[in-house]
């Protein structure tokens, strides 16, 4: 099974109406927990997306898109990503394996060109077992196709990243006299430091919390 990789993006320069009106929504029935049927409305697939007008779509006589993989992998950045929320400018969600960063820059295209304005936006990921973790920038530049048509393109921008084994340095330069090596270590376990109880575990979670705020 695939690592989960957990994002938010925030997208700026637009009114929160502008980007509502770009996401698109549709009216399903799925089962209720007693077995009922029960209608939601329920984010679309990101490849019906209007954002995500992007790359070439295959389709079986199904209606299933035949080289999501592929479609995906060049236009999302991973071979699969789940949206859980998407108003007002935030998006939030998990992939597969990796960051969506394709699908970052798409999205800011999109809505540069869409209201011809400069958008920014950024987006913090981290990997589910914290094998990376980081927050990049991005932003937009217009420029002129065949001295007529003005376009927006999105840029990458500056970028922090750090992973489990950096956490674990902070954490043994607070906590030196704990054995992190030894076979017997136990993340979630009590240890005794100077008259202070200390889980490793919530420690961790405090040195990555510092370094979202230093990034």
């Amino acid at each position: 099974m695939a690592n989960h990789v957990h994002f938010t993006i925030q997208v700026q320069g637009i009114e929160d109406e502008q980007f509502n009106s770009q996401v698109k929504w549709e009216k399903r029935t799925i089962k209720d927990w007693n077995g009922n049927d029960m209608e939601v409305n329920q984010i679309v697939e990101l490849e019906e997306q209007p954002f995500m007008d992007v790359g070439e779509k295959l389709y079986t006589e199904q209606g299933w898109m035949e080289n999501s993989y592929d479609w995906y992998c060049d236009n999302v950045g991973a071979k699969w990503c789940h949206i859980d929320e998407m108003q007002d400018g935030y998006i939030t969600g998990y992939s597969a394996w990796r960051q969506p960063h394709e699908m970052v820059l798409n999205i800011l295209e999109h809505f540069a060109n869409k209201y011809n304005t400069e958008v920014s936006g950024s987006m913090t990921y981290e990997d589910e077992f914290r094998n990376f973790m980081g927050k990049q920038y991005y932003g937009t530049v217009c420029g002129t196709v065949y001295d007529e048509d003005e376009v927006w393109s999105a840029w990458e921008g500056d970028y922090c990243e750090t992973d489990a084994d950096e956490l674990m340095v902070a954490f043994n330069e607070l906590y030196p006299s704990i054995d992190t090596e030894s076979e017997d270590f136990d993340y979630y376990g009590e240890y005794k430091v100077d008259g202070e109880t200390i889980y490793p575990n919530e420690v961790l979670d405090e040195i990555a919390d510092k370094f979202w705020e230093d990034c």
